[in-house]
């Protein structure tokens, strides 16, 4: 099989999708390392961090995320050695179990910065889903059933946190937005949620047939 990685801002509809596109597929799903909960109480801190960054050579940031990460549950399902305490070893090891499940049975991952992750391997979709600020807002009212003042507080604090996460993991990268780490980006706002799953669906398919898995030689030849 092969694996899709999906990276979704806040009211993309990623939590709806990905799920979804990993049960048609046959695929293990792989969830988010930052969920809205943890980015709302992460935020404050997080752009204090930040504007320390910024004024002094140690990375506050760094230090938030060992504080924040650690312990809650970020990559639950990887195994990690109790000696790992700190998040960048927590988030070598996850990101090891990425790289395995994708060379093993595959998966659909959801954020995780997964498409930086698993760039350049062959049997990998990347999707990014998006669409505009207020669109997002407006669908996570409707799916969520939030006021627009909690979608809109809840959009900036979790789309800058996880920017913080990819920025702080794969600075090198740059910008995850940018359109030249996706096979297919998707305005999720725009096309139906149920149409983003189809989409993914055959492109996957389409993808993971060029690149079949390698079969192994029977015994004894």
């Amino acid at each position: 099989m092969g694996t899709v990685t999906i990276a979704a801002s806040y009211g993309a509809g990623g939590s709806v999708v990905a799920p979804a596109v990993a049960e048609r597929l046959g695929l293990r799903f792989v969830g988010r390392a930052i969920p809205v909960e943890l980015a709302e109480q992460l935020h404050h801190p997080l752009m204090t961090a930040l504007t320390e960054e910024e004024r002094h050579d140690h990375s506050a940031v760094q230090q938030l995320f060992d504080r924040a990460l650690a312990y809650s549950g970020l990559f639950v399902g990887v195994p990690t050695p109790l000696d790992h305490l700190g998040v960048d070893q927590q988030v070598a090891a996850g990101e090891a179990a990425i790289r395995r499940q994708a060379e093993g049975d595959g998966a659909v991952i959801l954020g995780r910065a997964a498409v930086f992750v698993l760039k350049g391997h062959p049997a990998v979709l990347h999707v990014r889903l998006g669409g505009s600020v207020e669109a997002r807002r407006r669908q996570a009212m409707n799916h969520e059933g939030l006021d627009y003042e909690t979608a809109s507080r809840l959009q900036q604090q979790t789309d800058s946190a996880r920017a913080a996460y990819v920025a702080h993991y794969h600075a090198e990268e740059g910008a995850w937005e940018d359109p030249k780490h996706y096979h297919l980006m998707i305005d999720s706002t725009a096309t139906s949620l149920e149409t983003c799953v189809e989409l993914i669906t055959m492109a996957a398919k389409d993808l993971f047939s060029s690149h079949p898995p390698a079969k192994t030689a029977p015994k004894g030849t």
